[in-house]
Formats: C-alpha cells, structure tokens, sequence
C-alpha cells in the first residue's frame, strides 16, 4: 500500500514538471524569443542539478529520503510560483533553474525509496516509471488545454497546487514508511575521486550515458516539438494531445519492461529502444500533418520510454545500498550535463538553420549512441563490485 502512496506522489510531481515545460517554449516563442534563448531557457533548469547531483545524492545518503524529499517538493512549489506572480522571460530563468535543483531533491529521494521497497527492482521501477509517464500524458493535456483557455499565469497556478498536494503527502506519511531509504548507519562520506572511480567499470559507465542520450532527446523533443507544430500551424492544445500520445505510448512499452528484459537481456533493449528513438527524431521534420507526427511520437514513446528505468535498476542493481544515492546522483550528473550543454549546441544549430535540422542532428547522436553504447553481452548482469572506500 506504501507503494501507491509515493507513486501518485510521484504522478503529481510529474504532472506539474512535465506539464510545465512545453509551456516554457510556447510563452518565450510567442513573446520573440529566438531559438538560442529558448534553448538557454531549456538548459537552466539543468544547470543546478549538473553542479549539484553527486553532492545530493551523498545528501540522501547520509540524511534519508523524507527529508530531501520535502525539501525538494517545497522548493517547487516556490518555483512555480515566480513566474505566476511575474510572467516574464527573466522570471523563467530563475523558475527554471530552481525547479531543475530541487525536482532534481525529489526524484533521487523517491528513486532510491521506491527502489529499495520489497519487491522485483525490475517490476518496481517499471512502476514508478509508468507514473512518471502518468505525468508526461496528463501534463501536456492539461497544461495546453489551461494555457489555451486561461492564460499561462493559470498554467503555473495549477502546477503549483499539484505540488502542493504532493508535499501535503510526504509530510502525511510516517517516518517508518521512508525506512527503506532512511540515513544509512554505515554511511561513509566519499570524496569526489572516489564518486569517479565508479565510472571505471565499462558497463556502469555506458548505462549512464545511455540514461543522459534518453533524457536529452525527450528535453529536445519537448523544447523544440511545439516550436516546430506551431510554424506548421497545431495549435497548443494539439500538440499536447501529441505529447501525451508519446507518454501515453511509454505506458504500455514499460508494462512489458520486465518481460523484455527476461527474454531479449537489459543490453539488447537499450540498443534496440536507441535506434527506434534516432529514425523517429529523424523523419520529424519530413511531415506537418497531425496524424502522421501523432504516430512518430507514438514511436519515440516506446523507444524512449524504456532506457530510463532499464538504466536506472542496472545503476541500483550495481552498487551497494550506502552509495546508491551517490551512484543515483553520478547519473543524474550525467543527465543534466547532457541537457545543459545540448541546448547550447541544439539552440545554435537552430539559430543558423532553423527546428529541423534540430531534430536530424539529435536522430544522429541516437544512432551513434547506439552503437557506441552496447553492453557488453558477456558483463551485462554482472554484479558490479563496487569498493567501499572510508
């Protein structure tokens, strides 16, 4: 029953952040914004979490779970409150580099709670992915359909009493509910040399790269998606209906995450997921029709949907339970660094030569990605053993 609780927990927040970030675009591409500024727009909300995400993950080993949690949860709240009160380009810089921070507080927190929570990993990551796809399908729908009638100030309104209601449920909760990812008694405060040191096992390594291609390309898609559908005139709440069909499509691919990791391995699937997701990326810009882009983003679903959970239990799975807030962290750095950096190049590329060219360019780093990455077939279940250092 503990379950449900941090999942819907978890839908919420999900709801509020993806909801939000289609909005970002729509409100600085109707107010002039260039490409370049869009795509900074879109890296300030990693730029925190970049710097950050090793020092937090060593924050929730060391203090727990609930507390970070409602730090994180309180702190987007606050977020999404700044530009309610003053709907400005300037005020969404500041938005979005604390919401980055501290959804960054809350996902690792419940990661590492729900992953450690009696049961198969495999079966409860899919789960708690499957409402983080709750949110990506819910998000648009209703963020494009408030923002549509009632203005963006709503939008974030809206989003802000979401949260809300997801922090009403952490404090609610008993601290006995977060034991699974309580402070670690054996905690051992590592320095940085020792956080790098993981990456010296190859498969580890690739996993987290895989995980910061898979977040890149969904940030991508939802920076410069609704740019794109509004010149090839969709209006907003047509492309969240497009939105929410790719989410909708991460739904059903990750119901089957347990079965395909059983009879294909972990290594197989994150290449395949990879490939689907490049040729997607690729023939985007070759189409302006609803239907047509709805059955693209059908099949970015379900190639994007399953590299971030399978990722995520093999980076559980391969490190010992006083570390693995600090191995969560390593991953989202490698996230975040992909999607502060990638703007930068991405908004350029646009700037010179327009969206397309956006979306053949990340279709490319996919398919290398995909053929740089492989697990290798031989390691790809092994126990990682990981040296605890004092």
């Amino acid at each position: 029953m503990i379950l449900y609780y941090f999942l819907v927990m978890h839908t919420l927040y999900s709801i509020a952040l993806i909801g939000t970030r289609p909005i970002v675009s729509l409100f600085a591409d109707y107010h002039g914004a260039s490409p370049v500024i869009i795509g900074l727009l879109v890296s300030a909300y990693a730029f925190f979490p970049m710097l950050m995400a090793i020092t937090v993950g060593k924050w929730l080993d060391h203090y727990g779970a609930r507390k970070i949690t409602l730090l994180g949860g309180g702190g987007m709240a606050l977020a999404l409150l700044i530009p309610a009160w003053f709907p400005r380009i300037e005020a969404l810089f500041l938005s979005q580099a604390l919401f980055g921070f501290t959804q960054l507080c809350v996902l690792l927190a419940l990661q590492k709670t729900v992953g450690n929570l009696p049961g198969n990993r495999d079966k409860l990551m899919a789960a708690f992915s499957l409402t983080g796809s709750t949110g990506e399908l819910l998000g648009p729908l209703l963020s494009g359909f408030v923002y549509e009638h009632y203005g963006f100030q709503m939008t974030y309104g809206t989003a802000f009493l979401l949260v809300l209601v997801g922090v009403g449920m952490g404090l609610l909760l008993k601290q006995d509910h977060w034991k699974s990812a309580s402070p670690v008694t054996a905690y051992k405060k590592q320095d940085l040399g020792s956080t790098v040191r993981l990456l010296t096992h190859v498969n580890l390594r690739k996993a987290l790269i895989i995980s910061g291609l898979v977040l890149l390309s969904k940030d991508l898609f939802i920076a410069y998606f609704p740019v794109y559908a509004t010149s090839r005139g969709l209006g907003p709440s047509q492309i969240g209906m497009i939105l929410s069909i790719m989410a909708a499509m991460a739904m059903m691919i990750r119901i089957s995450q347990f079965y395909l990791v059983q009879k294909f391995g972990r290594g197989k699937v994150l290449t395949t997921t990879l490939l689907i997701s490049s040729f997607s990326f690729i023939f985007i810009p070759f189409s302006s029709q609803m239907l047509i882009l709805g059955v693209v983003a059908a099949l970015l679903g379900a190639g994007l949907g399953l590299g971030q959970p399978l990722s995520l239990v093999y980076a559980l799975n391969h490190s010992p339970q006083e570390r693995q807030g600090e191995v969560l962290g390593l991953r989202l750095t490698f996230n975040r660094t992909s999607q502060f950096a990638a703007p930068f190049l991405f908004g350029a590329v646009g700037g010179m030569a327009g969206v397309s060219p956006i979306f053949w360019v990340s279709g490319v780093i996919l398919m290398m990605g995909a053929v740089f990455t492989r697990l290798t077939p031989a390691t790809s279940n092994e126990k990682i053993s990981i040296r605890k250092e004092a």
